[in-house]
């Protein structure tokens, strides 16, 4: 996010990065924040000096290091700095480069989760028998889980993500074998009221996880 910085300030320093990420490079488009490089916790300032362009998914890793079970290493204010400096310098002496930078703008593995549980809430509105059939998705969840994003969460947002998960697979389960039986009889009727219950017990998990995951992409501190 940019609130904090002066506008004018934000403006001329994503000119500078051509929206791209301070860290992995990736162009960003709109999908970009402005973080603080000392955070604010840690009585960092709100000057343009103080922040560094980044992508959601580097964003996420710069904020989602747990100190209480450490794995691998923490970005330091003096690294955020360093790849701040290093891609200014860059995108001002080679601005050549930019012509020949792909202008990739694909999300990664969190935003395009956040995009499934949207999608998914929306399915999880519809669970009377008469409007079941969609299944719940789930391909960017697995995506999230093999490019290692869900195991770098805080531990609470994991849990409500991989909560959201389990009830979405559950649900599943219950809609196809109720689309699998023919309509109209019981043991079809029983099974659908199943897959309504289980969609019914899976929509608040689902919009949790949603939540916590945009709060979580949210924060500067």
């Amino acid at each position: 996010m940019s609130s904090g910085f002066p506008k004018d300030d934000v403006a001329k320093l994503l000119v500078k990065c051509h929206r791209r990420c301070c860290i992995c490079h990736r162009f960003c488009g709109v999908k970009i924040e402005i973080d603080h490089i000392v955070q604010k916790a840690d009585n960092g300032s709100d000057t343009i000096d103080n922040a560094i362009p980044v992508c959601f998914e580097c964003h996420a890793e710069i904020h989602s290091y747990n100190n209480r079970h450490p794995r691998g290493r923490k970005f330091t204010s003096a690294e955020l700095r360093g790849h701040k400096d290093q891609w200014l310098t860059i995108c001002t002496n080679n601005p050549e480069f930019m012509l020949k930078a792909t202008r990739n703008s694909d999300v990664g593995p969190l935003q395009s989760l956040i995009d499934e549980l949207e999608f998914n809430s929306v399915v999880a509105e519809f669970s009377q028998s008469s409007q079941q059939g969609c299944l719940f998705l789930d391909s960017q969840f697995l995506r999230a889980i093999q490019e290692g994003a869900i195991a770098m969460l805080d531990d609470d947002i994991k849990k409500s993500i991989l909560a959201a998960y389990r009830a979405v697979g559950r649900a599943n389960q219950f809609i196809a074998s109720a689309a699998a039986l023919p309509h109209g009889n019981e043991p079809q009727k029983q099974t659908a009221t199943e897959a309504q219950k289980a969609i019914n017990e899976a929509q608040p998990k689902i919009l949790e996880g949603k939540e916590i995951l945009l709060k979580f992409l949210g924060t500067e501190d």
